[in-house]
């Protein structure tokens, strides 16, 4: 072997290693970013559903006073939890599905009292507590 052709081949492997290094340089900072992302995901996701359950468990006390403005703020809720969910991926919008799907529960129960039936406070109760657990999934899942 030459000693151009040495040179060469030096030359060639440390221009080798250096994009490798490179190449793990940046598969960092997409993990960095990957996890900042996932991480303001994590933040909109638990806000809307702690704030969910805050005004639906709200809304849902006081079913048999006003059921029509029960309905109608529940409903708003759920519609911003399903808005939420457009702002996240994965097990992350999977949960916030969860959690409007207990939404669904509480919009049930006040439109058929606003149609005139009695309220059932024991369903009522049990959606407030399905309510409750998937928050708190919300809040495993980002935390896991």
């Amino acid at each position: 072997m030459t000693t151009t052709t040495r040179h060469r081949i030096a030359l060639s492997s440390g221009v080798v290693a250096a994009l490798l290094t490179l190449t793990v340089g940046c598969s960092e900072v997409e993990d960095a970013a990957r996890d900042a992302t996932g991480d303001a995901a994590c933040s909109v996701a638990r806000a809307a559903a702690e704030e969910a359950q805050r005004q639906a468990t709200s809304a849902a006390d006081r079913i048999a006073a006003d059921p029509q403005a029960a309905e109608a703020e529940l409903r708003a809720v759920r519609d911003a939890v399903q808005a939420a969910e457009g702002q996240v991926s994965d097990d992350t919008r999977a949960r916030l599905a969860d959690v409007r799907t207990e939404l669904d529960g509480l919009v049930g129960e006040a439109a058929d009292a606003a149609e005139g039936a009695p309220v059932d406070e024991a369903a009522v109760e049990q959606s407030k507590e399905d309510l409750t657990a998937a928050v708190a999934a919300v809040g495993d899942v980002c935390s896991g």
